[in-house]
Formats: C-alpha cells, structure tokens, sequence
C-alpha cells in the first residue's frame, strides 16, 4: 500500500511543478513548440492524475473497512464530477461551434473571409463549418490594407495550424486537473505568437503595426473572454516581440526532454490504471494490487 501512495502521489506532484514550472518552460520554447507540447504535457499529466485518483479508489473501495470505503467513494465522486465538468466544456463548445459554422458556410462563397457589418472592431478564426476569417466592418474601416492583410493572414495560421485543436486539448485537461489552469493561458498566448509570427513573415512592421492598432481599438471595449480573439493573448509581450527578430528554431534537447517527461507520465498512468484493473478483474493466481505489495 505504501508503494500504491507512492505511485499515486507522483502525478500531482509532477502537475504541480508542471504548474509552477511553466514560466520557465515557456521561455525555452518558440511559439510554434509552445502551442503542442504544453497541451500534450497538459493531457498527459491530466490522465496521470485522473488514473492516480482512479487506482486510489478501487484500492480503498476494494478494502472492505468503513473508513477506507467512504474515502474511495468520495474519490470516485470528485471523478464523476471532473468527468461532469468535462462533458459540460465539451458541450458548450460544441453548441458554439455548431453555431459559428454559419461563418463557414458564407466563406466558402467568399474567399474563405466574412465580412460582418458592425461598428465593433474585431477579428478572429472560425474553425467549424470549414473554417472562416471574420472581420467587422468597424476593423476594416480602420486599418489600412497592409495592416488588415496581415489581420486576415494571422487569423489564417489559427486555422491552418490548428490552433482551436490544441487549445481545446489544453482546456479538457484542465477540467480534469485544475492545477494546471494557468497552461491553458500559456497555450492561448503562445497561438496567437505563432499566428503573429506567421502573417510576420510577409511584413513585420504591418503586424505589428496592425495589432497594436487593434489593441487601441478595443480598449475602451468591454468583452467576455475568447479563444481565438484579435488582441488575444498579451498583447503587450505580443509587440515587444515582433520588435524583435524572428524567434530562432527550436533547441532539439527541449524535444528530447518533452518526449522524456511523456513518456514517464504514460508508464505512471499505465502502472495506475493496472491496479485498477487488479482490483476489478484480477488474474488468476494474482492478489488484487499484488504488483504494489
């Protein structure tokens, strides 16, 4: 049992520098890294973590003692509830997709950009219905045709990068594992980096140009929080960076450490997830959790 609290307290800790750790982490990162492997890291670390409550609360209510069975049952009840939370983000999103597929359609009657007549000025990618770029009026009247060139080429690097994808991976796994909210601002940050970066390589000054204009713009705007929003991100650390030269590529020793640190959260929750099975189907001959005797 020793070995069991061991093991099952392995994942929160490595969430908890995951967490802590992050700033550190992103620093060593390009934009185009950041926006892949935090949502990897983030999910494997969120399935750790779900595996390790997991193989606690089979073990304990598996043990036949009145404390030991009402402790399980209330781990299995905050599963049941991290899995609530997470069916409900899924299906909010998927209620918004199907609604912003709209967009889509229109696109594909009009070059892939839709024009909405609105004094708001605002930008952003619609990954449903085909995807779309959607761009007031009000944004369009406002920037010159190089800056709303580039608007429109950073709102095409969300889409065809896939960003909408990573950043929802990213937020499913915090749903299971609040601990790790804060990756989930980092992974916004970083998709708006790499699609600045993306319409940067036509014109730089105009990006750069383009979002601090919209930034301006939207100041004095009050609005709830979006995924994929032309000032997303920081826009401040946005500027500053398109001030600079390109970010240069990425070191391959960070690839080797994130394949490391998956590869360890995926023995851990496989080793959890055994137990789990000991204790529902155990082998023949075996004791249930006889592998953490």
């Amino acid at each position: 049992m020793t070995l069991l609290l061991v093991v099952a307290a392995l994942p929160w800790l490595l969430s908890i520098g995951l967490r802590f750790g992050s700033e550190h982490i992103d620093r060593r990162l390009n934009p185009q890294t950041a926006v892949v492997l935090f949502p990897l890291l983030s999910v494997v670390t969120a399935f750790a973590v779900l595996s390790s409550m997991a193989a606690l609360a089979a073990v304990l209510l598996a043990s036949g003692e009145i404390a030991s069975v009402a402790l399980g049952a209330g781990i299995a009840v905050w599963i049941l509830w991290r899995i609530l939370e997470v069916t409900q983000h899924v299906r909010r999103v998927a209620v918004g997709s199907s609604i912003a597929s709209e967009f889509g359609a229109q696109a594909r009657e009009s070059g892939g950009v839709v024009l909405v007549e609105t004094d708001m000025p605002d930008a952003f990618a619609v990954p449903s219905g085909g995807g779309a770029v959607v761009i007031t009026t009000g944004l369009a009247q406002a920037l010159s045709d190089n800056e709303l060139r580039a608007v429109i080429e950073h709102e095409h690097a969300h889409l065809r990068h896939r960003h909408s994808f990573w950043i929802q991976m990213c937020e499913i796994a915090t749903q299971f594992d609040p601990i790790l909210q804060p990756i989930a601002a980092r992974v916004r940050h970083a998709a708006e980096r790499h699609a600045d970066e993306s319409a940067a390589a036509h014109s730089r000054p105009d990006t750069l140009s383009a979002i601090a204009r919209i930034a301006l713009l939207r100041a004095h705007v009050e609005r709830g929080p979006r995924t994929l929003a032309g000032t997303g991100g920081d826009v401040v650390r946005r500027v500053r960076a398109l001030s600079e030269p390109p970010p240069s590529r990425q070191d391959r020793r960070v690839f080797a450490a994130g394949v490391i640190l998956i590869l360890t959260f995926a023995v851990i929750s496989v080793s959890l997830f055994d137990v789990v099975q000991d204790v529902i189907a155990p082998e023949t001959g075996e004791a249930a959790t006889a592998i953490f005797r």
